[in-house]
């Protein structure tokens, strides 16, 4: 649905919501690194990949928590800190930060009642469990997505459908809520600054059985990212490696697109 015009429309909304969480993030002492796409648009573009849709940001846990309570007071009129907690429709593991009076349908998301304002991704990170204690906590995040979402997995296999939907029956609502506090409070019990290994637990199967070196992360160093500048990894290129191989390489023209399934997106809603 992307045009050139309506993707660097986009673009630019989401640097100007990615600028307001790096001041949040600089006036309270708060570490952020740009993650994923992102992170391979300023380090192969020094901006978004031409074709990114998005902008993904990552926060050590214990930063996540600093910032959720600094955008009480510090986030400005007009933008949303968005969570399971501020909208309990909104059913993902990782939090955003939306622009009031603007709108980003993603399919499957549309009849959710939620805010769906023009977003920027945060992703947590946490420690890593020890190597014997790996597979449960992937296990266990996994489970911890499944009843938030509150819908059987998809595109997995018949077997992850079925067995998704058992989990899901035997549950009542108020259960599933319970379940999935209780998940989150075994995957996340891990201190990130006492973890040599750090993973992310609020993505893909895939990423969440990746195990970056938190030495990578460090304290992050700033990066040209279009006119301004934003904080990514001490090292990042053994965390891009880890995700998309050879990242540097750009992929064939026909998979130049963006990756995200929006079906409208609005710039001005009015008040």
């Amino acid at each position: 649905m992307f045009d050139t015009e309506l993707m660097q429309n986009l673009q630019n909304v989401q640097l100007e919501i990615a600028e307001v969480i790096k001041r949040i993030c600089e006036k309270n002492g708060i570490r952020y690194f740009l993650a994923y796409g992102t992170l391979i648009g300023a380090v192969r573009h020094d901006g978004f990949i031409p074709w990114d849709d998005d902008i993904d940001i990552m926060m050590p846990y214990p930063d996540l928590l600093k910032f959720e309570q600094a955008c009480k007071t510090d986030l400005p009129d007009g933008y949303f800190y968005q969570s399971p907690q501020t909208d309990l429709e909104y059913r993902l593991s990782i939090m955003r930060v939306c622009k009031d009076n603007t709108l980003l349908l993603e399919k499957g998301m549309a009849e959710k009642n939620i805010h769906h304002g023009i977003f920027v991704d945060i992703y947590p990170i946490y420690g890593a469990a020890p190597p014997n204690k790996r597979k449960l906590q992937i296990f266990r995040a996994m489970k911890r997505a499944l009843y938030l979402l509150d819908e059987p997995v998809k595109n997995h296999g018949t077997v992850m459908r079925l067995g998704s939907n058992f989990l899901l029956k035997t549950k009542t609502k108020k259960s599933k809520a319970r379940a999935q506090q209780k998940l989150f409070k075994k995957i996340s019990q891990y201190n990130y600054d006492d973890s040599e290994n750090v993973v992310c637990l609020d993505s893909s199967i895939v990423k969440m059985r990746t195990e970056y070196k938190r030495e990578w992360f460090g304290d992050g160093v700033m990066h040209k990212f279009g006119d301004t500048e934003f904080m990514i990894p001490e090292n990042p290129d053994p965390i891009l490696k880890k995700v998309y191989g050879d990242y540097m390489t750009l992929p064939p023209e026909e998979a130049r697109k963006p990756h995200h399934d929006f079906v409208d997106v609005k710039f001005d809603c009015g008040k």
